[in-house]
């Protein structure tokens, strides 16, 4: 049976509902916790409701233009590209493992990799590219010096992650929102956000 188009007023609603995410992404990415080695951050929070919600591409979405947000109300140096791209591949990754499960070793297998892969090694990547000059050595040990320095972070970051994230996800299953779902236009939640997306720009 062909589905059905989703109609606007859900399409506007699910744009809306991006963009609170996207802004309270931005937000609290400004009120993490700094030290001269550590930075402690919420900013995962909407990250990981969008991809619940809408699976990678909603979670790619929200870190993506919420780190471009943030850089726009509150610049903290030069935006860099790769960076926000790194972020919205944490958000697919989350939507990947998060969409329809909320299994606490699904939790802790995308913690894992968007911590100890993505921010750890791939991050870093791009913080030692903005920082190096030749006057550090060569790039590849400078880099792993980086990594090294990044453990800790990590290490916190994936605790508080896993701390947090299975609350909210049992939070989510508790509280219905509305137009979240699309059982009565026939149509998944991530077809309704690519409806969504396409209805706002074209239609």
């Amino acid at each position: 049976m062909k589905k059905s188009r989703i109609n606007i007023k859900t399409s506007v609603q699910t744009i809306a509902i991006i963009a609170v995410l996207m802004a309270a992404q931005a937000v609290l990415g400004m009120l993490e916790i700094h030290t001269a080695t550590i930075k402690i951050s919420l900013s995962f929070i909407p990250v990981v409701i969008a991809a619940r919600l809408y699976g990678g591409v909603g979670g790619a979405l929200v870190a993506g233009f919420g780190d471009i947000i943030s850089c726009i109300i509150h610049p903290v140096g030069a935006w860099f590209p790769p960076i926000t791209l790194t972020y919205a591949l944490s958000g697919l990754v989350y939507g990947l493992f998060l969409k329809k499960r909320t299994n606490i070793w699904f939790v802790i297998l995308s913690v894992g990799i968007t911590q100890f892969i993505i921010s750890l090694f791939i991050t870093t990547i791009w913080i030692a590219y903005l920082s190096y000059n030749a006057n550090d050595g060569m790039f590849v040990e400078f880099y792993f010096t980086r990594v090294v320095m990044r453990i800790w972070q990590v290490v916190i970051m994936s605790a508080v992650q896993i701390a947090v994230i299975p609350p909210v996800l049992k939070l989510m299953s508790k509280v219905k929102l509305p137009l979240v779902t699309s059982e009565k236009y026939d149509i998944t939640p991530t077809e309704q956000l690519y409806e969504s997306i396409a209805a706002f720009l074209f239609d």
